[in-house]
Parts: C-alpha cells; structure tokens; sequence
C-alpha cells in the first residue's frame, strides 16, 4: 500500500539554503514556501502542487545571489 504526501515535507538533514532562495517543485509553476526548523528543511506543498507528481516528486532550490 502506497500512502500519498501530505500538506509538508519535512527533509530531516541540513540542506543550505538562506532567506531570498527559492525552492520549486517539478510541473508546478509556483515557488513553494519553506522554512528551517532545528537543522530540518520544512516544504509547505499545496494540494495543486500534490497533484503533479504520482510516482515521485522533484524539488529544486534556486539560490540567491
């Protein structure tokens, strides 16, 4: 049985982003937001966002300069 995302995604490793960086998600056209929490990265992914990926989703950080 396969159990489909949820509203987050918690990446529980130290990932280096910063303020101004933006993280999107592969065939969604929108930046998603996020947050650090302890040293664990917090990816807030809305329903439309949920439902392009059926097997696997594709993040992407764009980091400012």
């Amino acid at each position: 049985m396969s159990t489909r995302p949820g509203a987050t995604l918690t990446v529980e490793a130290p990932v280096p982003v910063r303020g101004g960086d933006r993280i999107t998600l592969l065939g969604h056209d929108r930046p998603l937001n996020w947050r650090v929490r302890g040293s664990s990265l917090v990816i807030d992914v809305p329903v439309a966002a949920r439902s392009t990926g059926r097997h696997a989703w594709v993040f992407r950080i764009a980091w400012s300069g």
